[in-house]
């Protein structure tokens, strides 16, 4: 025999029966609009990229730096692989850095670092920038002025090279715009020509930020050469 429900729970029992179905619909609900969410965010290309904006070149083209980036247009912002991106932009030779931000709702910024050129180097009839890690990033007809012609023999390879504007970074401000070429027979035979003829003899790369106030102070005096290869023991010669 079934028994009757107390008058008094029936009231109770009805509205816990409402609160569970709303409940359900609530979350039902929040289910649609956070389903819905995630496919405007990752399916669709209402949140998709629609401008490529590229701050920061010089000597690189933004048509080129775009084609590099390769963003098709409409992909959505939130799966776009910037490190993916920065990566492609930089296998531009004359691309040193670069940084990729999301701008929402729908577009994108290339910020590109270009290598700054450190000094020349002579390839076939015109000169080659690098910089100043020795990366090659340019070629030239007409040597640039204010830049020094590093040279280096390919028996000495890399190393030589390096030795050569690690000298040319180590000599002060103040004397560097007086460097013509930086010589480098081996990483520890450098040498320096400045202007009105005078030479610098470096030796290694070892002391160079000594070696380069050392040779602040010797410029004052009139010589045709300057040894700084032991710094503690400088000596000028006519």
């Amino acid at each position: 025999m079934t028994r009757p429900v107390n008058t008094r729970l029936a009231p109770w029992v009805r509205r816990h029966r409402v609160s569970r179905a709303t409940v359900l619909l609530c979350l039902l609900g929040s289910l649609v609009v956070l389903g819905f969410g995630a496919w405007v965010l990752l399916g669709s290309s209402l949140l998709g990229v629609a401008d490529v904006q590229v701050q920061g070149m010089h000597r690189v083209g933004r048509a080129e730096i775009v084609a590099a980036a390769g963003i098709r247009r409409g992909t959505p912002l939130a799966r776009l692989d910037t490190a993916a991106v920065a990566a492609k932009v930089g296998r531009i030779p004359a691309v040193g850095n670069v940084e990729v931000r999301r701008n929402w709702p729908r577009s994108v910024t290339v910020v590109v670092h270009e290598r700054v050129p450190a000094a020349v180097r002579e390839r076939g009839e015109g000169f080659v920038l690098v910089d100043r890690t020795g990366v090659v990033f340019d070629q030239v007809t007409v040597r640039p002025k204010h830049l020094p012609l590093v040279s280096a023999p390919v028996s000495a390879g890399p190393p030589a090279l390096r030795a050569a504007l690690d000298a040319l970074d180590d000599v002060p401000i103040s004397v560097r715009g007086q460097v013509r070429s930086v010589l480098a027979a081996s990483a520890e035979e450098v040498t320096l020509q400045l202007t009105h003829g005078r030479t610098v003899v470096w030796g290694d790369p070892g002391f160079g930020k000594r070696k380069g106030l050392v040779l602040a102070v010797l410029l004052t005096r009139k010589a045709s050469i300057y040894d700084v290869s032991v710094p503690d023991a400088p000596t000028t010669r006519n």
